[in-house]
């Protein structure tokens, strides 16, 4: 990887002294920095998730792994860098290793035209415009649901400690392959949350709503209208430390405890 890209979250203080730091121990490393294109070999994102999130949507090829170094203030997709120099040594080195992720893709079809409308790494929600109830009708495989909510969570392994998780839906191992299923408020006893294996789910709703992509993008979904989301055909390559472990992670983003009393 010697032709290394980086993009920085600018609302940080400091990053762009921050940033020059970094291209110095990557040109001592032996490598070079060049604009994010199809030159790109590796790109790099200092800030938090939501700088992964952007790295994800500009990458110019899925085949070009990015790194996540955490200036934020949770980070599930970003590591550790207090030692500058020892990551950037590690990755030239090979001790990083590409921890392959699922993505989204969305398409929306209305008057007998489908059209894409973009690429998710964590998630995309539908959420009622009005302040009413939305009546959704998901079809899972060839078995269809019926029941009203807010909104629906559509979410890969990556985003299930995201936003899904923030609405109630399940922990699932980042490098699984599958669709978690949550429904925002749903207005029913019977309705569980669940892990879809199937690659696509489509929803069409009663009412007008909005389809945010991952938090960066909003588009609309008109009163029935219907959205197919599908698993895409390629991973997304994140590179995580090769002793990375994603459950210990998660117990220390979350402050569980240590033992028994």
């Amino acid at each position: 990887m010697k032709k290394v890209s980086i993009i920085a979250n600018q609302k940080i203080i400091g990053i762009e002294e921050i940033r020059k730091d970094f291209e110095s121990i990557i040109l001592e490393c032996g490598g070079r920095i060049v604009p994010c294109s199809q030159e790109t070999e590796l790109l790099i994102c200092l800030g938090g998730d939501g700088t992964v999130l952007k790295g994800f949507r500009i990458l110019p090829s899925l085949k070009i792994p990015l790194l996540g170094l955490n200036f934020g203030k949770f980070g599930f997709l970003t590591i550790d860098c207090k030692d500058r120099r020892d990551v950037i040594k590690n990755v030239f080195s090979g001790n990083f290793r590409v921890s392959p992720r699922v993505y989204l893709e969305g398409f929306v079809s209305a008057n007998d035209e489908t059209k894409f409308i973009g690429r998710a790494l964590n998630e995309m929600l539908v959420f009622r415009k009005d302040i009413r109830m939305i009546e959704f009708e998901l079809t899972l495989g060839s078995t269809v649901f019926y029941f009203k909510a807010d909104g629906m969570i559509i979410s890969t392994p990556t985003g299930s400690t995201a936003h899904s998780f923030s609405a109630g839906g399940p922990i699932v191992f980042p490098e699984n392959r599958s669709i978690i299923v949550v429904a925002f408020a749903p207005f029913t006893a019977t309705w569980r949350n669940c892990i879809y294996e199937g690659g696509s789910i489509m929803l069409r709703v009663s009412g007008d709503c909005n389809i945010i992509l991952d938090g960066q993008e909003k588009l609309d979904l008109r009163e029935r209208e219907s959205i197919r989301i599908q698993l895409g055909e390629e991973v997304f390559r994140l590179l995580v430390p090769s002793n990375w472990d994603f459950w210990r992670t998660l117990k220390e983003k979350f402050s569980w405890g240590e033992g028994l009393v």
